[in-house]
This record gives structure tokens, sequence and C-alpha cells, in this order.
């Protein structure tokens, strides 16, 4: 698998995750046959399938709206040609964006090194 394809599998596996954990809660849901109130366990397990599905779709929206505008060049980029993430902080309290394909690390304002 080559960098620019790793970049997006991680990209898009949070979302399949979210929908993942939304069946499985929906399961246990449904499994334990308690009701909580007036809403019985089937409907509560549909409801949080159904965030969990929204939330997901959201999620893999937002991934391939990001997508769009780093094939555009609107998004930065790393010397590999990868997307850079959002900003994060160091211990130091210093920014620092991570590259998504190639792992590498840049402080807010340089260029990416690689590895």
């Amino acid at each position: 698998m080559n960098r620019i394809s790793r970049m997006v599998v991680r990209m898009y596996v949070p979302a399949a995750v979210i929908a993942a954990s939304g069946f499985a809660t929906a399961e246990a849901v449904t499994r334990t046959g308690r009701s909580f109130g007036d809403v019985t366990p089937q409907r509560l397990a549909s409801l949080a399938f159904l965030l969990a599905i929204l939330l997901g779709t959201a999620w893999a929206l937002h991934s391939t709206w990001r997508l769009y505008r780093w094939a555009r060049g609107r998004e930065l980029r790393c010397a590999c040609g990868g997307m850079m993430s959002r900003v994060r902080y160091n211990r130091q309290r210093r920014k620092y964006r991570k590259c998504l394909a190639c792992g590498g690390k840049t402080l807010e304002g340089a260029h990416c090194g690689g590895t």
C-alpha cells in the first residue's frame, strides 16, 4: 500500500468504526431486553444505530471534503505530497501538524521533514 492509499484509509476508518460500534450497541441493547420507560429496546436500538450511521456518514463526508480540497491544492501538503492534519500541541505547547501519509511531524510554519 502506498502512502496516499494509507492516508485515504486513515481518513475513512473512523467512519467505519463509528458505524460498526453503533451496530454493536444496537445488538447489545436488543439482547438485554430491558425497556427504559416508554421506550422499547428495539426502538432504542434502532435509534442508536441510526445515530451511529448519521455520525459515520458525517465523518465520511468531512473526509471526502478534505480529500477534495487536497486534490485541488487547497489543503496543506507535506514534502511527500500527503495531507497535513489539524493543528496539535506538543509537550512544550508548540503547535505542530502531522502528515497523514508518511507520519512526519512539522512545527507550525515550517516544512515537513518526512518519515
